[in-house]
């Protein structure tokens, strides 16, 4: 066999290499056997054990050596740092104890590293590790120690994200069609089948031989001495050939298992998955049915209500919005009451200051729509049926289920209520707060027409939008990570500054899909020091298949001013049937340094945003209640209406019909030269996703690319210079210690001087 022969010609020289590695041994037992009587005589402390285990030299060991040892973590100002006992798992999971008579019972806290960015300041010898819901602040006890850890943190970082990236490339072609999977099992039975066959030829061989060997040895054969030894190497090579021939079966066989393994689950939960929604249908067409027979014998289907079949699941199938994108046939939102303490009585319209038009400032002509969105067919069962748990930005999707933007484009749409900002820079602070909470809310208005994904971005993707002529600000955002999906943006405006690392975390459930952003974004008005920051909050889109698409926003969202310590906790309240609250609401109480509530912020996210003054409170910090100014009501923000035809464009705002014109001099990296969406935009969309396939694999060949040459670097010993972004740096978090993308300047002067040659060719 060609493979058994290019083996052994690889082998002519391990003879004499094994004769060293046995002394190597027999030196390192002998060492082993001092170290113990050592380690006996001078009773070693548990940490001292754990340090002579991680003295490991080259990464060849990492892949299967659990790294455990003591560190200073940040507690906190108080307590500040304290010894800590920390585990690095061979699944890339790093955990803390207080000591190691904890591990396995009481973690008290961990990262996975396959989502986490680690940072080392060499300053200060203090490594950050910064996960999606935590970060670690740590200190090695000398320099070597900082080292070891450090390369072991990103070792087992880069293996988690390259097998990860390996497992997404295969899901993806496994999810693809039925008959790819049958091609995969194919592929997998010819491969052991192979492998196998190569087992058995070199055992052959090496049975060949021992019978030679034994009748040379029993005389049967006349020979001499070099041929006696010659003969004794080559049974050792193809005994050695034998064993890793079987090892790599057991290895592929392995491999083999587990992605049979994967097709039977997704199998399954296909199969699991169409039941669930084959009895709701049933149900849904059993219901209509007996509405149907009420409605032809004389009784009026409003009257008809069957609780076991309509209202089986309180927290989902009931949650229904009372708008255009709501669920047909089924019953109407109930009335809506307004609290009299809230919403100010009377007519509060003298009292109203609405948001600007966007057609007010004047500028450069903009267009005004883009192509309508074609009416084709789709087979939602076909993509969706795959998606079923897991991460949503992982999934390659085709462009029939997207919007003509990307998620950076998307990003930047925050900022089409942006002068907010701009009068929220003339006030003080607690006002300041007010209207940054009505941005925060501003940004989720478009959110209730829009149920189509943009298109996720390729890694070194930009976008700039640059409305300083019209609207007063401009603003840059980079695709800066792959592991985990993140992008960073930038933005300043007149007497203002906007930044944020967006990340998200989604999952699809198969009745909805809930979408749950991570990081912060920073506001800043340097005329009065104030830095504001604040978390998003979930969005869930509900009825994937079955139904009508409608999306909801719900969660809590702190937002803190860092420079004075006044803080409102801005409440999207969730929909649902039975509660008597105003579909989409939103409330929040602006509170002083002290804790003393100032002000009420209060509205729906789709359509307007009020602030009243507090003139009374219960006193109670943890369950304020409060009366309010109903003369001091104030309309800070009220949402644009959509253009005429809008659900025919995507359903986009005039601002978000602007975000993919094509415009001159911008970075080759920008969104709007990404030809696949242009094509989808153009309504081609059979060649925007053949050209989506090009891209994609682009991507992929340029990543593996760079984690091979990463592997290799590791394995010698050098260092390897991890992906670094265009326009932006990582550095930590001065007001929460995480770590971010800052904007490290220099792209409108590159736009300046159309000198784009740092970017990437991505497209």
């Amino acid at each position: 066999m060609p493979v058994l022969s290019d083996f052994l010609r690889k082998r002519r020289r391990r003879p004499r290499r094994l004769q060293a590695d046995s002394s190597k041994s027999n030196s390192k037992k002998n060492s082993n056997n001092s170290n113990k009587m050592s380690t006996a005589s001078s009773g070693k402390s548990q940490r001292g054990r754990a340090s002579s285990l991680t003295s490991i030299n080259n990464f060849e060991h990492l892949a299967s050596v659990e790294k455990a040892g003591w560190l200073n973590k940040w507690t906190n100002y108080l307590k500040g740092y304290r010894q800590r006992w920390f585990v690095l798992d061979s699944n890339a999971t790093l955990s803390y104890y207080r000591n190691p008579s904890e591990v396995g019972h009481t973690c008290r806290g961990s990262i996975n590293l396959q989502e986490a960015r680690v940072h080392t300041d060499k300053t200060t010898s203090c490594i950050v590790i910064s996960g999606q819901s935590q970060t670690f602040h740590v200190k090695p006890h000398n320099e070597m120690d900082r080292q070891q850890w450090v390369n072991s943190l990103e070792y087992m970082r880069h293996k988690a994200v390259t097998k990860a990236e390996s497992e997404e490339d295969e899901d993806a072609q496994l999810a693809q069609t039925d008959s790819s999977r049958s091609d995969a099992l194919i592929l997998s039975n010819r491969q052991i089948s192979g492998k196998l066959c190569d087992l058995r030829t070199a055992a052959n061989m090496m049975n060949k031989q021992g019978d030679e060997l034994m009748r040379a040895l029993n005389g049967t054969v006349e020979t001499d001495k070099n041929s006696l030894a010659e003969r004794a190497d080559l049974l050792k090579m193809t005994t050695a050939a034998v064993i890793q021939a079987a090892e790599e079966f057991v290895e592929l066989s392995e491999q083999s298992a587990k992605r049979l393994n994967k097709i039977v689950a997704v199998e399954h939960k296909e199969k699991a998955f169409l039941q669930e929604q084959l009895e709701a249908l049933a149900k849904q067409h059993s219901s209509l049915e007996r509405a149907a027979s009420k409605y032809s014998s004389g009784v009026p289907v409003s009257a008809y209500s069957d609780q076991e079949d309509e209202f089986h699941d309180a927290e989902e199938d009931l949650i229904m919005p009372c708008n255009s994108t709501s669920p047909a046939g089924v019953h109407a939102a109930p009335t809506v009451r307004t609290d009299r303490r809230h919403s100010g009585a009377g007519d509060p319209s003298s009292s109203i200051s609405s948001s600007p038009s966007p057609d007010a400032p004047k500028g450069k002509q903009r267009r005004n729509t883009v192509p309508e969105r074609p009416d084709l067919p789709i087979n939602l069962w076909s993509i969706m049926k795959n998606c079923i748990g897991k991460e949503l930005s992982k999934i390659p999707m085709p462009v029939n289920f997207s919007e003509p933007i990307s998620v950076l484009q998307r990003v930047t749409e925050d900022l089409e209520y942006a002068d907010l900002l701009e009068i929220g820079a003339k006030l003080s602070t607690l006002e300041q707060m007010c209207y940054v909470a009505a941005y925060a809310a501003s940004n989720y208005s478009t959110t209730g027409h829009r149920t189509n994904k943009p298109f996720n971005p390729l890694l070194g993707e930009t976008y700039e939008f640059d409305r300083m002529e019209d609207l007063g600000w401009r603003s840059v955002t980079e695709q800066v990570s792959h592991h985990p999906p993140a992008a960073a943006h930038h933005a300043e405006g007149r007497g203002w500054t906007m930044y944020q690392d967006f990340t998200m975390t989604s999952r699809f459930r198969g009745k909805y899909l809930s979408v749950i952003p991570i990081g912060f974004t920073h506001v800043v008005f340097p005329s009065t020091n104030s830095h504001f920051s604040y978390r998003k909050i979930t969005t869930t889109v509900h009825n994937i298949i079955v139904g009508k698409l409608w999306i909801d926003n719900h969660g809590e969202m702190e937002i803190t001013n860092h420079t004075t310590n006044e803080k409102c906790v801005l409440k999207f309240i969730p929909y649902s049937y039975f509660s008597r609250e105003q579909p989409r609401k939103v409330y929040g109480i602006v509170r002083d340094s002290e804790g003393i509530p100032k002000y009420v912020v209060q509205g729906t996210w789709d359509k307007s945003i009020d602030m009243l003054k507090v003139s009374s409170w219960n006193g109670n910090h943890e369950k304020p209640k409060v009366e309010v100014d109903e003369t001091s009501l104030k309309r800070i923000w009220t949402a644009h209406p959509l253009p005429k035809g809008a659900e025919k464009m995507h359903n986009f705002t005039k601002f978000a019909i602007e975000l993919n014109e094509p415009e001159d001099g911008v970075a080759p990296t920008d969104s709007r030269l990404r030809p696949d969406q242009r094509m989808m935009e153009n309504g081609q969309w059979d060649e925007a996703n053949k050209k989506k396939l090009e891209i994609e694999e682009k991507q992929r060949i340029v990543r593996r690319r760079r984690e091979a040459e990463k592997e290799l670097a590791m394995k010698r010993g050098d260092k390897y210079e991890e992906y670094e972004p265009t326009w932006f740096v990582r550095v930590q978090d001065e007001s929460n210690g995480a770590l971010i993308h800052q904007y490290k300047g220099g792209y409108w002067e590159a736009k300046e001087q159309h000198d784009w040659n740092k970017c990437p060719d991505i497209f």
